[in-house]
């Protein structure tokens, strides 16, 4: 026998609900919460990764929105800056006001209407010169010294840039005791030599909601702010010009991005900075805890609730068959009731119900066919006793009848003699009793003795007839279990009939089986006479009654056991049929031995 190898051996010898726990938590609990963890620190790193790529972009976005604006008010400046009209009409010596608005209204009046209707983040165009007949109104304003005081006018004047962006605070031309940001292009009109007498600026003003507007639109992702070269606070305007946050992360510990506003050199040093809404990414990661927790929640709770349902019907049912194995070792076979089901587990249990069947029912045969062995045994001797007693001192009758077959020969009484002669060979075949076997041939010639006998004492009126087949007569059959029949016959169906008195014996064989019957035409018996009959072939032998037919059942029941069938035929003036079949044997088969064991029980 192999030997199991020794981790295999060791496994084997841990108990069944270790075994169920120890499969349980390393191979359900442990891999779930394990994937879970790991799954919740990957998820937080994508989200972080996530939330980083989403500030960048919204710093993008606010970046391109800002410079789109600005980009499109320097558009604009160029424009304005080489319309050829406007430098003609601005340089030109006016007589007086009415040869201004002559011209104001022929040319300049709609100049800087559909620049207005165009760019809606603009908020003024403005055009100032020195040129002193100018009358200052609309977009057109005489370069003034109040004028030539405002940054603006400084920016412009001390930069050798073409165009200046710049963002101020100067009076607010509604209240003058109050001051107002601004958020300017300007730059000098000298796109054209020729018209050069007077000095010429134009200066865009951009509206500051707009400009404000387009950096909240990423405020659900972070405050966008928007910064000089000299980190002073540009946008949102409520902030102008105080210091910006020079760390790397805000007031609540989160990251500060920054990018660059544009390339071009009107904006150079220009920065646009975003700080994170602080509860925004714990508020993401939170949401995401509580998704991988509850799905780990559900993933590990419901695997271990359908776990449990099938451990547990296979450890119940496992032990059930443990316990009744046990009580078998100590002889008790009791039945495993309950659902076995339909599985491996089921199979067993049924396997053993059956067996479990199968060992009580042996049990209970071979008890009970040792009690038959007893009783046929009991049998077997009484009907030995019951021939014995019938035999009635056969020496005596054997001698006497020797002298009476020779004082018959002597005298020439022929008939006598033959019968004197079948009786003395009857008696000695009495005298030779055995259990050996006997063809079924030698067992007719002994009935044919006694119906020879039976012919003398009825002459005319009795006649018997023999239907045997070639293959039956060779069959094995005990001794005397023809003749009695054939005398119960004699005695109880022909005697009391008046007329001619027949009797009929059959054999056939089959393949298997030898049918025997004896038919005659006597008085035959009603139906309850044949069932009382039939109550006593497994009756006692003690009483005297039909003790023939029931010597030759018993002792065919004792040779053959179950493998005989005996029938009781007749019905009222009809006679009676009395047949029996018993396995088939030939003297090739065992030669003349007993019966019993020649047939194997």
């Amino acid at each position: 026998m192999r030997r199991p190898i020794g981790w295999l051996s060791f496994v084997n010898n841990i108990p069944l609900n270790w075994k169920f726990t120890l499969i349980y938590l390393l191979c359900v609990l442990v891999p779930i919460l394990t994937i879970n963890v790991l799954f919740f620190q990957q998820v937080s790193e994508n989200i972080q990764t996530r939330e980083q790529n989403n500030r960048q972009m919204a710093i993008e976005r606010a970046a391109k929105k800002a410079m789109d604006m600005i980009e499109g008010g320097v558009t604009l400046s160029h424009s304005v800056a080489t319309d050829r009209t406007l430098y003609e009409a601005l340089d030109k010596e006016y007589a007086d006001i009415v040869d201004f608005y002559e011209t104001f209204n022929g040319v300049l009046s709609g100049k800087m209407r559909p620049f207005m209707s165009a760019y809606t983040y603009v908020e003024n165009i403005s055009v100032y010169t020195e040129n002193p007949t100018v009358i200052s109104g609309s977009n057109f304003f005489m370069l003034d010294a109040a004028a030539k005081r405002s940054p603006w006018y400084e920016a412009v004047t001390g930069s050798s840039s073409a165009v200046q962006v710049l963002m101020y605070t100067d009076t607010d031309p509604i209240n003058s005791k109050t001051r107002k940001v601004y958020f300017s292009i300007v730059r000098k009109l000298n796109e054209y030599p020729m018209y050069g007498r007077f000095a010429k600026y134009l200066r865009i003003d951009l509206k500051l909601s707009s400009m404000e507007g387009a950096l909240k639109e990423e405020n659900p992702y972070m405050k966008i702010s928007m910064l000089s070269p000299q980190d002073q606070v540009l946008f949102p305007s409520s902030q102008y010009m105080k210091p910006a946050a020079s760390t790397e992360s805000g007031e609540d510990g989160e990251p500060i991005f920054r990018s660059p506003l544009g390339n071009p050199s009107y904006i150079q040093g220009w920065t646009i900075v975003g700080e994170a809404e602080a509860d925004r990414f714990q508020t993401a990661v939170q949401s995401s805890n509580r998704f991988i927790w509850m799905l780990a929640a559900i993933s590990t709770l419901l695997p271990t609730s359908l776990i449990f349902i099938m451990l547990q019907s296979y450890n119940y049912r496992i032990r059930r068959l443990s316990r009744h194995m046990e009580k078998a070792k100590n002889e008790k076979f009791d039945l495993i009731v309950l659902r076995e089901g339909k599985d491996e587990i089921g199979g067993l249990i049924r396997t053993y119900n059956r067996m479990v069947a199968q060992i009580d029912s042996l049990i209970n045969d071979v008890y009970k066919l040792e009690i038959q062995q007893k009783d046929m045994e009991l049998e077997q001797i009484r009907a030995e006793m019951k021939l014995l007693q019938s035999q009635v001192n056969p020496h005596f009758l054997f001698n006497t009848l020797n002298a009476l077959l020779v004082v018959s020969v002597k005298n020439g009484y022929t008939e006598v003699s033959d019968i004197i002669r079948n009786l003395s060979q009857l008696l000695r075949r009495m005298l030779s009793w055995s259990d050996a076997a006997v063809p079924l041939q030698d067992e007719l010639q002994f009935t044919e003795m006694y119906l020879k006998i039976e012919k003398f004492r009825f002459a005319d009126r009795f006649n018997y007839s023999f239907h045997i087949e070639e293959e039956a007569a060779t069959c094995l059959v005990p001794k005397m279990c023809i003749q009695p029949l054939v005398e119960n016959a004699c005695k109880h169906g022909l005697q009391a009939v008046k007329g001619q008195r027949v009797i009929r014996i059959e054999a056939r064989r089959t393949d298997t089986y030898l049918y025997v019957q004896v038919e005659d035409n006597g008085k035959g018996m009603d139906e309850e006479r044949v069932n009382e009959i039939r109550a006593l072939m497994n009756g006692s032998l003690d009483t005297d009654e039909n003790v023939g037919m029931r010597n030759v059942y018993k002792r065919l029941r004792l040779h053959y056991g179950e493998r005989v069938d005996f029938y009781i035929d007749s019905s009222p003036n009809e006679g009676a049929r009395i047949s029996f079949r018993i396995p088939a044997m030939n003297t090739d088969d065992g030669g003349k031995t007993n019966v019993l064991g020649a047939s194997g029980g």
